[in-house]
């Protein structure tokens, strides 16, 4: 019996032992596996946090950028408005610097691409020279975004007048109803008649029947005399019609403006008659149509030459005129 005891007294202190181990190693596993779930839960939680503080600056940023970008757009519309409600007062005052056709086209193809956007309006007659000059103001600037726009537009209005800016809000005030609460309002008779409507429209209708003489419309020209234009209307050049029709060897043209009673022998700026135009670019046919018009051959310009003195060409019909002038 006692060596039965002591056989079993070590295997029973060795389970006891194995047991106490074995709960030792499954209390430590378990305090492992926690500090790792607690370790994970704070990296999860920090990834929230970070990823919560970014959405949130990035909101921010967007809705900064949005905020400057309504300001931008609020401070530019409203230099427009200021830069409209000013040419306005300066259109009503006679006394103001004059602008020139060419730059109040300019103001008014801005001004409609800006308030009202791309020119979907159909082409006005060819007669109808002002309509037809604003029109292709405002048609030729095509899409351009009403911002670029009204920025070309207030660039313009500044190089016309550098201090409109200083002096812009006190103007418009004392222009009273004339440029009006609603400064675009105010814009928009001014440049749709154009500021000095009657001197404009008679300069186009000038400028349109040498365009019709040069380009060879001929039913277009002969409806510009129909409807008062002179005949021998000259241009910034002192050239005619009929000089810019032999210039462009415009037979028809020439012919047409002759039965009109145009003045063969008229001169431009430089003392050239239409027979200098044509012996200078050669153009025989017309030359000779000129002549046969009487035609002056020995008419000087500034340079003391004739159109006989100016012949390089072979034309005995033109020498034979020499003795008859």
């Amino acid at each position: 019996m006692d060596d039965w005891y002591q056989l079993a007294q070590p295997i029973i202190f060795g389970l006891i032992f194995a047991y106490l181990l074995a709960k030792l190693i499954s209390i430590l596993v378990a305090f492992k596996d926690e500090n790792l779930s607690l370790t994970r839960n704070h990296e999860t939680q920090s990834e929230d946090d970070d990823s919560s503080q970014h959405k949130l600056e990035s909101s921010t940023t967007v809705i900064g950028g949005e905020t400057d970008s309504l300001v931008a757009e609020q401070e530019l519309d409203e230099a427009f408005s200021a830069a409209t409600a000013f040419v306005a007062a300066a259109a009503s005052d006679r006394l103001s610097q004059k602008v020139s056709n060419d730059l109040q086209l300019q103001l008014y193809g801005l001004y409609k691409i800006a308030t009202e956007g791309p020119c979907t309006a159909p082409q006005p007659s060819a007669l109808k020279m002002t309509a037809r000059a604003k029109w292709n103001a405002w048609q030729k600037l095509g899409a351009m975004p009403p911002e670029e726009a009204m920025e070309k537009y207030i660039n313009l209005v500044t190089q016309l007048y550098p201090t409109w800016a200083d002096g812009g809000s006190k103007r418009g005030k004392r222009s009273g109803d004339a440029a009006g609460s609603n400064s675009r309002a105010a814009m928009g008779p001014v440049f749709s008649s154009l500021v000095y409507e009657e001197e404009s429209e008679n300069e186009l209708k000038i400028d349109a029947i040498h365009g019709f003489a040069r380009e060879g419309e001929v039913e277009n020209l002969l409806k510009c005399i129909e409807s008062g234009i002179p005949v021998n209307a000259r241009d910034s050049e002192g050239r005619t019609p009929l000089h810019w029709a032999i210039d462009r060897g415009h037979l028809n043209v020439a012919k047409a403006l002759v039965d009109k009673n145009a003045d063969v022998n008229a001169k431009d700026n430089e003392g050239q008659t239409s027979l200098h135009y044509a012996v200078v670019c050669e153009r025989e046919a017309l030359a000779e149509f000129l002549v046969k018009q009487k035609a002056d051959t020995t008419i000087k310009d500034e340079d003391g030459n004739s159109p006989l003195d100016l012949c390089e060409s072979e034309w005995s019909w033109m020498r034979e005129k020499e003795g008859f002038n």
